[in-house]
């Protein structure tokens, strides 16, 4: 069967299909809603979609657009909460800092050296860091 369309020759192959007969009657009621005009070219957009599915490295890239913009929102909106978060921690700690550094008589260079030495306990711990362990090291 050979079809004209734009002046461009676009050869298709004939082929029989078996289908259930509720697949069918669903495919029949159902290609208009994606803008198909023929039940034909609605079965060759699902095999083609269907073939990238099978042959892609990618799912995601054939996952539905409502589960990818369900999983966008959700990410997006834990994103904002963890930011809040973080900045009210940061507000906490800038307070801590301030009534400590008011308290204590404690030199810039002081204060460098024990942040160089905090990074490097920190790291070393890979950010498990809690109290008991600042008491601890203290003690050393």
């Amino acid at each position: 069967m050979l079809i004209v369309m734009d002046e461009t020759k676009v050869t298709k192959k004939k082929v029989g299909l078996y289908l259930d007969d509720s697949t069918y009657l669903e495919v029949k009621n159902s290609y208009h809603k994606d803008g198909c005009r023929s039940l034909t070219e609605f079965m060759e957009r699902a095999v083609v979609y269907y073939l990238g599915y099978v042959n892609s490295e990618h799912v995601a890239d054939y996952l539905s657009p409502t589960i990818m913009s369900s999983v966008k929102a959700a990410s997006d909106e834990n994103t904002k909460r963890i930011t809040r978060i973080l900045f009210k921690l940061a507000v906490e700690m800038a307070i801590m800092n301030n009534l400590y550094a008011a308290s204590l008589d404690i030199s810039e260079e002081q204060i460098n050296i024990l942040r160089c030495e905090c990074e490097n306990e920190v790291r070393k711990l890979s950010g498990d860091f809690n109290m008991n362990d600042a008491i601890r090291w203290q003690k050393r």
